[in-house]
């Protein structure tokens, strides 16, 4: 499957303003504001100091090289690690940063990346997944089946670690249902579902990171969270699927 930064970006951002436009007018509803303005100050101004430009400018150029990979073929990894470099070099980004990075986070993380890749290398998620007659299972079943289970997951654990743990099973599995899957997008419909339903877990404070630092300001109830993040997760599952076997079948992606 090879799908560039560019084509994924084309498909999913207009499909993000749609959720983000349904999720702001239910919220509208469910909690209408009391005030009739906000007023936000923010302090500072636009910084003009050489580092910041070369900031600006090393952003501009990262954000080009990942939405014209299919262009130059660089791979988006090491596109990352540009600003990492040049950030290095110019004195921009130093050891002192790097002892304030969350590494226990990280180490999290990666630590579902090994054992997503454990379990591939091993052999022992194709074992499981020989153990399952998934042949016999109608092959849309399978497809929303593996995206309702990613989202649960993902609920109560780490989104990328979940779909590190999950995508390297559903890769076996798709492999030997190739011919049953196309009808329905192919293993492109299964692996970005996986993907789909990961970033829609956000019920509880633990779900995502942006949900427990919205949840540590005292100002939200988890039984809220919870509600809001359960209709987010169904509207946003039920039209991504729609939207991805529809692209998937276009040839989009």
């Amino acid at each position: 499957i090879s799908i560039g930064f560019g084509d994924w970006a084309m498909i999913m951002i207009p499909f993000v303003l749609v959720v983000l436009l349904i999720m702001w007018f239910i919220l509208l509803k469910m909690f209408p504001f009391e005030k009739k303005e906000i007023v936000i100050e923010i302090e500072g101004e636009f910084e003009k100091s050489p580092k910041a430009y070369v900031v600006y400018a090393t952003f501009i150029v990262t954000i080009l090289l990942w939405v014209t990979d299919k262009l130059h073929g660089i791979n988006a990894n090491i596109v990352a690690l540009i600003p990492f470099a040049v950030f290095s070099v110019c004195g921009i980004f130093t050891k002192k940063d790097l002892k304030e990075v969350d590494w226990d986070v990280l180490w999290l993380v990666a630590g579902g990346f090994a054992l997503g890749v454990g379990l591939d290398k091993t052999g022992l998620a194709e074992h499981l997944v020989k153990a399952i007659p998934f042949k016999t299972w109608s092959p849309l079943l399978v497809i929303l089946g593996s995206g309702i289970l990613c989202l649960v997951m993902s609920t109560f654990m780490s989104n990328s670690a979940t779909a590190a743990l999950l995508i390297p099973i559903l890769i076996t599995v798709g492999s030997g249902m190739q011919d049953e899957l196309a009808p329905y997008g192919g293993v492109t419909a299964l692996i970005v579902g996986l993907a789909l339903s990961a970033s829609f877990a956000m019920a509880l404070p633990i779900s995502t990171p942006p949900n427990a630092l919205a949840f540590s300001k005292g100002f939200i109830e988890q039984k809220d969270m919870a509600v809001v993040g359960i209709i987010a997760g169904v509207i946003g599952l039920a039209l991504g699927y729609v939207v991805l076997i529809t692209a998937c079948k276009m040839g989009l992606l």
